[in-house]
């Protein structure tokens, strides 16, 4: 946020889509694959979106977009950590989208299903949909 704010001067909307998979299943699930998780989906989502609001409170105004996944919703064999964190990230957009309603700051999650990427590379043309 800082180098944003350096070059900007403001920060006008957020965009939380970083994101990992460490997928196996739960019984098979290392705690380092559950955090790193975790971490990144969801912890980072909170911590830019913490610091973001920050600087759209002074402005009353802002726009913040967290990416979820259809997974958040429906679960997934072998992704307990990564449906718990998008699960996470619908859950965090709706109480934050209401704490900051009368701000002018609108908050919004994306739910997408399957998107080829090179995260999703490794997963196998087997899981998607055509």
């Amino acid at each position: 946020m800082k180098a944003a704010m350096d070059k900007w001067g403001t920060i006008d909307v957020l965009v939380n889509n970083a994101g990992i998979t460490r997928d196996t299943l739960l019984m098979r699930m290392k705690k380092s694959q559950w955090q790193d998780v975790i971490d990144l989906n969801l912890t980072g989502v909170f911590l830019c979106t913490q610091a973001a609001t920050k600087v759209m409170m002074k402005k009353k105004k802002g726009r913040i977009i967290n990416i979820a996944s259809v997974v958040g919703l429906t679960g997934n064999v072998g992704q307990a950590n990564y449906s718990a964190a998008k699960a996470g990230v619908i859950g965090f957009t709706k109480t934050v989208a209401r704490e900051y309603a009368s701000r002018n700051i609108n908050v919004n999650s994306i739910a997408p299903g399957f998107i080829a990427s090179d995260m999703t590379a490794e997963l196998g043309e087997e899981l998607e949909i055509h």
